[in-house]
């Protein structure tokens, strides 16, 4: 199935349905989504784009009605569509842009600037979302759909992988409107549905607007985060079911408005990317009694949330990311691949019944992840203990989640080693009380040589998007390291205990 008759069949049966609100800005309905596409499909043929061109979504949540009406319109135009992260330093988007071969740009207003850097490649067409939106109300509209089929190349959306090289995961039209997703959307039609995610992400291209669109459901957004307007969305649009990541959960149970209540209609609570701490969860069981909490855990890899939690187990088992959810299918493997027990510790590997996807230009690296019977190797070292559930020990691929935002170790190391004053350096994830995870970083200076705090925060700024810079760097005579000469990340781990807000 192609992507547009998901919106197709929405807007055929409640036309007049608000699809989206962005607290604040705008609101769409299903009709004004589906003609809008229309209409810059229709503009996107007319600019030269064929099928299999690849355009790029450089737009934040305060522009989400662009972002959705052109993201069905490039899969009408026969398109691929690019999120990127609107937070890019110049040379991690010069990469994507250069990487997926983008023939066309749409960007918000606010990002124009970001596309006149020296690094970024030469693009045919760019297209502000402004100029889009003047096409929306003029003219009859046209009915545009280029011939595609459903295992055509749909979407590339870039995450840090091993290397710390953002890698292109490359979605099939079938992959993304697999129908056996839509178990949410069908225990939860037409609700209101409520989250602070930013849509050029897997979550919120993916889960949180598909989840929506499937169930014809109204989709609520905020431009930004902020507590108090995600509190006062919750009680205003009366919510059914919302999602945040801890760190938007935890401001919002510090925030004065959480006292007032009002969550009556809230039904399902949904959070993930990060751990929650148990006290949060207790909280939310206190505050919130009528809904139920649900943590999740899953990979934009493997196109799905494999993994659940409810609160009560989560007491029980706090360093748990929950049992998988059927037909998923989680193993523990050694080096050799052979699987190994409940309790021991090993590889997660995991099979889900969405049809495979793989790394945009990079065979080898597909390869080594999705294996010839379909099973992911994540990356992850964990184990499963004797009830099934799964724990996460640490992470093979070094990735630090950040507020939801992925960070790849070794990106920010290579940027640190850069400087001249630096031998060596490392990164870890270190605990922190609201964004779950922040970036610390450790380094091993030249013989003689002197660096201070403001000197490696001016160097690292303006190469890193900013929550990928470490809140701290330590200086250290000598990196700790194994016989082999290898850091040893996990004293470095043990080193120091939560980096203050």
């Amino acid at each position: 199935m192609l992507v547009p008759k998901l919106l197709e069949s929405a807007a055929a049966t409640v036309p007049d349905r608000k699809a989206l609100v962005v607290v604040g800005h705008e609101e769409m309905t299903y009709q004004q989504w589906d003609d809008r596409s229309q209409r810059i499909a229709q503009h996107l043929v007319g600019l030269g784009l064929t099928a299999g061109d690849r355009v790029a979504l450089l737009l934040d949540n305060a522009d989400a009605a662009v972002y959705l009406s052109t993201y069905v319109a490039i899969h009408r135009a026969g398109g691929v569509a690019v999120p990127c992260n609107t937070r890019f330093t110049p040379t991690e988007l010069a990469h994507v842009l250069s990487h997926s071969g983008a023939k066309l740009v749409v960007h918000g207003e606010d990002h124009g600037h970001q596309l006149e850097a020296e690094d970024i490649p030469d693009i045919h067409q760019m297209v502000g979302a402004q100029a889009l939106r003047s096409l929306w109300e003029t003219g009859p509209v046209p009915d545009v759909q280029v011939e595609r089929s459903g295992d055509a190349l749909a979407d590339i959306l870039y995450t840090s992988g091993t290397t710390g090289t953002p890698k292109g995961v490359a979605c099939t039209h079938d992959n993304i409107a697999f129908k056996g997703a839509s178990t949410l959307s069908q225990a939860f039609e037409r609700a209101r549905f409520l989250h602070s995610v930013p849509l050029f992400t897997f979550a919120g291209t993916h889960a949180m607007s598909l989840i929506c669109l499937r169930g014809m459901m109204t989709h609520i957004t905020l431009a930004r985060f902020d507590p108090g307007v995600f509190l006062s969305a919750l009680t205003e649009h009366r919510v059914n079911l919302c999602y945040a990541v801890p760190a938007m959960i935890l401001r919002c149970l510090g925030h004065p408005a959480m006292k007032d209540g009002g969550f009556d209609s809230l039904k399902l609570l949904m959070y993930g990317t990060a751990p929650m701490p148990p006290h949060a969860i207790a909280e939310l069981a206190r505050v919130l009694p009528q809904t139920f909490l649900l943590n999740l855990y899953g990979l934009t890899e493997g196109g799905a949330a494999v993994c659940s939690l409810p609160p009560h187990e989560a007491l029980a088992r706090p360093n748990s990311i929950g049992r998988p959810l059927p037909p998923t299918e989680v193993r523990i493997i050694d080096e050799g691949g052979t699987n190994l027990p409940a309790g021991e510790v090993g590889e997660i590997c995991m099979k889900t019944a969405i049809r495979n996807r793989w790394y945009y230009k990079d065979e080898a690296a597909s390869e080594d992840t999705w294996d010839s019977d379909g099973w992911l190797h994540t990356g992850d070292l964990g184990y499963l203990d004797a009830d099934g559930y799964l724990y996460l020990v640490d992470r093979i691929k070094d990735l630090i989640i950040v507020g939801g935002h992925n960070v790849s170790a070794p990106e920010v190391e290579d940027v640190l080693i850069a400087h001249p004053a630096v031998r060596d350096a490392a990164v870890v994830g270190m605990h922190h009380p609201v964004m779950g995870e922040v970036p610390k970083g450790f380094v091993e200076l030249e013989e003689g040589a002197r660096l201070s705090h403001e000197e490696i925060q001016s160097h690292l700024t303006g190469r890193l998007a900013d929550y990928k810079i470490p809140r701290e760097v330590d200086v250290l005579k000598e990196l700790p390291r194994n016989a082999l000469g290898k850091v040893l990340k996990r004293v470095l781990r043990g080193e120091r205990g939560e980096v203050s807000a």
